[in-house]
């Protein structure tokens, strides 16, 4: 009997160690057009096409759930789970049958070990624009057309960093690549050269230089993530009253303040969690340029 326990453990643990695994601390902001990863300081550029996991919809990207088709399709591919993590992988806001799996090599301190570990890119050919470059490979699967592409993140000699995009249709559009040939461009573009990793977003439209003001927050100090990194978001309230998301930031834990460039007019402040959770809400009316909102 205890020989037929160790056993069970053994297979359980080299079950474990031979899943694939999503990089921790990764999320949408919804209204954004980026993935971002805390744990490897990196963003993906989704463009609207993808936004945050829906739980009741299931569109969205994700960070917590591979089906056993995704898991078929990636073995296939090459990526071995010690090697590689998933950043996320779900379905197109607006054809439901377009998917989208994405996974980073695992970093090292072996030097010349990752370069051993990468997927192979025997096959692949090599896409060059002006923005920059990226491989790819386009093979199917399963009555699936799969378009594979891989773009260099970091190459520093022998801890080289590759993120790879697997853009998943149906084999009866088999040519319907426009969407994916931009995002690989986009990201490989923003990768190119000394990328820096800003997770925030700001989007100011004001009708001239004169509107425009700012205003510092605080958090409260029962509200503020002595352990836990959180998302600070501005809202602007339109007439109608519906809100669009113009700014936010990436909170350090223990951050408790800040300083937001915006408009005259009425936002709503949401500190989250990275889930989304709302932790902490206020309105502001910006009445004067340059002014304090909570003096008002």
């Amino acid at each position: 009997m205890k020989i037929l326990v160790i056993l069970f453990t053994v297979i359980v643990l080299i079950s474990c160690r031979s899943s694939y695994q999503f990089t921790p601390k990764g999320f949408i902001v919804e209204g954004d057009e980026y993935f971002v990863n805390v744990d490897r300081n990196m963003s993906v550029y989704v463009g609207n096409h993808f936004l945050n996991y829906d739980n009741n919809t299931k569109i969205g990207l994700q960070t917590a759930h591979l089906s056993k088709g995704d898991k078929q399709i990636m073995s296939k591919l090459g990526y071995h789970a010690t090697h590689y993590s998933v950043l996320f992988n779900g379905k197109s806001r607006g054809d439901t049958a377009f998917r989208l799996i994405s996974l980073i090599n695992n970093k090292t301190s072996e030097r010349f070990k990752n370069t051993k570990a990468l997927v192979s890119r025997d096959g692949f050919s090599i896409k060059k624009t002006d923005e920059g470059m990226y491989y790819y490979q386009t093979t199917t699967y399963n009555n699936q057309v799969i378009y594979h592409a891989i773009i260099p993140f970091k190459q520093e000699l022998g801890k080289e960093e590759y993120v790879s995009l697997i853009y998943i249709i149906p084999e009866q559009f088999d040519h319907h690549f426009d969407q994916i040939e931009d995002l690989a461009i986009s990201n490989a573009s923003m990768y190119r050269q000394h990328y820096i990793f800003t997770p925030s977003r700001t989007e100011i439209l004001c009708p001239d230089d004169s509107s425009r003001g700012h205003f510092d927050y605080k958090i409260p100090a029962d509200f503020i993530q002595r352990e836990n990194y959180t998302l600070m978001k501005g809202f602007f309230q339109n007439g109608d009253g519906t809100k669009k998301l113009i700014i936010y930031r990436l909170l350090q834990p223990g951050q408790s303040y800040g300083s937001f460039v915006v408009c005259k007019g009425i936002y709503q402040l949401e500190l989250t969690d990275l889930q989304h959770r709302v932790i902490w809400r206020k309105e502001i009316v910006v009445k004067n340029d340059h002014s304090d909102p909570d003096k008002h």
